[in-house]
Formats: C-alpha cells, structure tokens, sequence
C-alpha cells in the first residue's frame, strides 16, 4: 500500500499487558500525530483478522509461530523489550518479516538492578536486612559476616558487551573492579580498560559472572554444569538476561554443593518459576521478579521508543512518508 491509498496504516498490540496497570496512550498519541492507528484488542491476544490487518505488531509474551502466516500485511514485528526472544528469528526470516526490539530504554536500570544484585551478594544485604528486620543482632559469627570481602581489587566478568553489558562493566569500573568481558560478536572491547577473553578464561579468573547477553539458539543453556564447574568455588553468578541462558537445575547442585557461592538472578527460565523451584529455598540464592528494567523513566522511554520503531518500519516500507527536512 502506498502512503496516498487513502487508508492509514495500523500498529496492533497482538498482546497487552496486563499484569500490571498499563495502557498504551503515549504509543497511540504518537503513532496518530504521523496518520498511523494504534488498534488495541479487548481480548488476551488480537485475533487472526486483525493481525491480517495490520501493517505493524507488538508482542510482549512469545508470539506464536503458527501466526506468522496470518500477517499478510505486516512489515515489522516489534518485541516490547530489549530482548528478542519473543519471535522464533529463523522463521519471522523465512517469511520475510523483520523483528526488531526496543532497544535502550532501560540500559541505566538494568545495568544498576546487576550492580545491586552483585553488591547485595558480596555484602549479605539480605540475610543481614532479614534478621535486623526480626530483631536478631547476633550475625558477627554468621557465615554472611565473615564471607564480607573488599570490593576493590575483585574481577567481574561480563557475558555480553553490548548496551546494558558495557555499562555494568563502566559501572564496575567506578567500584575500582578489574574488569574483563566475553562476547563472541565483537573483535575490539568497546569500554576503555576492559579486555575481550575467552568464556573459559572469564569464568575460570573472576569472582563474579555477570549475563548480559541476548539469549539466541547459541547462548540458550550457555551456562551449564561444565561450565560452572569452571568457575571459583566462592563466585557469585549474576543473571540480568534472560533465565534460560542458565542450566537452573546444574545451577542449584552447584550452589548446594559449594562449587559456586552464590547466585543472584532477576530472570529465571520459566517466570514465575514453578512452586517446587530448587533455587527459591536456597540461602545463598538472591531472587527478583523480572524488575530489572523498571523505573518511571524507563517506561515512558519504552512508550516512546516503541512508537519510534514502528514509525521506523512503516516508512522502511514506504506505507508512511519520510518526515519533511527541516530547512538550514
């Protein structure tokens, strides 16, 4: 369809959310300032008809693959996150549609909840904060107290040294960390004083492990009972990715055996995890729900940049005009 058909192009919302309260205002203010109508279904998930309408999708929650056939119209398929794992790539590809993400909303949250995460670990925040809060004093003889090292000095590796991965290496840094970092796709590290070494290397030399990788076909199950045998006997592993980037079950004997120390993840393979969950008992275990990329910021960046990228794609495709120059 070309932009003067008469008909304005769609952006539909294959799947709202709602977990939380959340509308999608800013997307539909922005998309109808260009011509573009923002179709929100009543239902859990859109129907077949209107997918077939639409020229642009978002999905929250993995889209199923069986409905790629069902956008006869679309030009672009937007994941509601950072991550990418919503669409099956190999198959969005064979049906020449192209999935992208939002990248950068939440690159400052993220990286911060991993720094939290990791400093909550090495200082016992939470078996300290557990017992002050039940009136308990007597932890200067307890495991946590005497486990309490220095940050300065320690070596932090980051899997994954992309927009959120870079940060929490810089963020590192300015804890006077050594820093070293693993990422198969790049050659050059792109964070001054910080060195490119092989996954063996970083999980055999440092005292925590930090994920901050995409999760594809090649990075699924990345971390599993091999090697987290690699890693130090007192490491801490830190999971701001996505959950099955980690072997869970090699996970928990590992943590119940000692040959890691601790594990501190916001992402887990299945959210939430099921009832008989072996991490969730664990005492050197730190659990959070997926908050990672939170803050007022980040979503109104998410609101905003999702409506960006959808613009992106209708004027890639020439359903949209490209906006007018502005005069020198």
């Amino acid at each position: 369809m070309s932009p003067t058909s008469g008909a304005r192009p769609v952006v539909l919302v294959y799947d709202p959310i709602t977990s939380v309260p959340w509308d999608y205002d800013a997307e539909r203010e922005a998309l109808a300032a260009a011509g573009v109508d923002l179709r929100v279904p009543a239902t859990e998930t859109a129907d077949e008809h209107e997918l077939s309408a639409a020229d642009v999708v978002i999905v929250s929650a993995p889209f199923p693959t069986r409905l790629l056939s069902r956008l006869e119209r679309c030009v672009g398929i937007i994941c509601y996150s950072v991550g990418m794992d919503s669409v099956d790539a190999a198959a969005a590809e064979a049906a020449r549609i192209p999935v992208t993400n939002v990248a950068g909303y939440c690159t400052e949250e993220v990286s911060d909840h991993a720094l939290a995460l990791l400093l909550a670990a090495w200082r016992g925040i939470v078996p300290f904060a557990v017992s002050a809060a039940q009136g308990d004093w007597d932890v200067y003889d307890s495991r946590p107290f005497r486990a309490i090292r220095r940050l300065r000095g320690r070596r932090v590796g980051v899997v994954g040294l992309g927009r959120i991965g870079s940060r929490v290496a810089a963020k590192a840094g300015g804890f006077d960390m050594e820093v070293v970092a693993h990422d198969p796709y790049l050659t050059e590290s792109p964070v001054q004083g910080v060195e490119l070494v092989t996954l063996e290397e970083l999980l055999r030399s440092c005292d925590a492990v930090v994920l901050c990788s995409a999760l594809t076909s090649s990075s699924r199950g990345l971390i599993d009972a091999d090697r987290l045998k690699l890693m130090k006997p007192d490491a801490v592993l830190v999971n701001v990715a996505r959950g099955g980037m980690v072997d869970e079950a090699a996970l928990a004997e590992a943590l119940k055996s000692g040959a890691i120390g601790a594990a501190a993840l916001d992402v887990r393979a299945q959210e939430p995890p099921p009832a008989d969950d072996p991490l969730r008992s664990l005492p050197n275990v730190i659990l959070t729900q997926h908050v990672a990329a939170t803050s007022r910021e980040s979503h109104a960046d998410l609101h905003a940049l999702a409506a960006e990228r959808a613009l992106e794609l209708l004027r890639r495709a020439g359903r949209l005009s490209q906006p007018a120059a502005v005069a020198g």
